[in-house]
């Protein structure tokens, strides 16, 4: 493959968000907001509180509908799809506030991620328990295989509601990773954790990106993570996007410094 060929598919757009606008009421959360994420990217998402930021990953994944515009992921629409349909497309997300199974082990928080299990189905378990048993066996080995990825190992028979919070958002990440996504969104990974945990969300994204080529779109407060994670990286205000670029470009966009970074 020449390399005009191999740059060209890198710039593949994975998720493109045209026009979409979500309102509340007299107030549009999202405002005629369109952008690209391309595909194996790491890209950033910041604004200022009341941006319209976790509004937008509501849409994208379904849990929000979108008054208007158009969403689509590798060039399908998913703007009217309910967030399981949206999830089985590829989409899967983190919150701000980790929604881990409290009561159950670590371990059993990534096995129930897989869906379509043929243990689900009542006959299947009569009729085929060969086959049940040989997809139990594989979600284990894949579960066991992230939890040492992300450095849980040891908490795998732990609770999931004693974790500590870095400890609940590797573990939501390790989440996303089971149901083999084109792409996580991640809102605001860096809340209330530690900096030694921090280091090893950032080091488990990124290597996330070069080994498993997913991509990433992330929400993020912590600027000095964003700037040297995520490249581009794109600005919103009041629900739309008001610039994209690197992280020197951003920093010095005067109209981002003036409605996010500060003067």
């Amino acid at each position: 493959m020449s390399l005009l060929k191999e740059e060209s598919k890198n710039t593949i757009n994975l998720l493109e968000i045209n026009s979409v606008t979500k309102a509340f009421g007299g107030l549009k959360a999202v405002n005629n907001c369109s952008l690209n994420v391309k595909k194996g990217s790491i890209t950033g998402l910041i604004g200022p509180n009341g941006a319209g930021k976790t509004t937008l990953f509501n849409v994208i994944t379904g849990q929000l509908p979108a008054d208007k515009g158009q969403i689509l992921i590798d060039g399908e629409n998913i703007e009217k799809l309910p967030p399981h349909i949206t999830h089985s497309k590829g989409i899967v997300r983190t919150f701000q506030i980790p929604r881990e199974l409290k009561r159950m082990t670590v371990l059993e928080n990534l096995m129930v991620v897989k869906t379509n299990q043929s243990g689900e189905n009542l006959f299947t378990t009569w009729l085929n328990p060969w086959k049940v048993k040989q997809e139990e066996k594989a979600n284990l080995k894949k579960a066991e295989e992230t939890l040492e990825f992300l450095r849980l190992s040891h908490l795998a028979d732990e609770y999931a509601g004693n974790l500590s919070t870095g400890q609940k958002k590797l573990l939501e990440i390790g989440r996303t990773l089971m149901s083999d996504p084109k792409i996580i969104l991640l809102d605001e990974p860096a809340a209330g954790v530690n900096p030694t945990l921090m280091n090893n969300i950032v080091e488990r994204i990124e290597e996330i990106s070069k080994e498993f080529k997913i991509t990433f779109l992330i929400i993020e407060h912590n600027m000095e993570i964003i700037m040297n994670l995520c490249d581009p990286i794109i600005v919103m205000s009041d629900g739309s996007k008001l610039a994209e670029g690197n992280a020197k470009s951003i920093r010095n966009n005067k109209d981002v410094i003036d409605a996010y970074l500060g003067k």
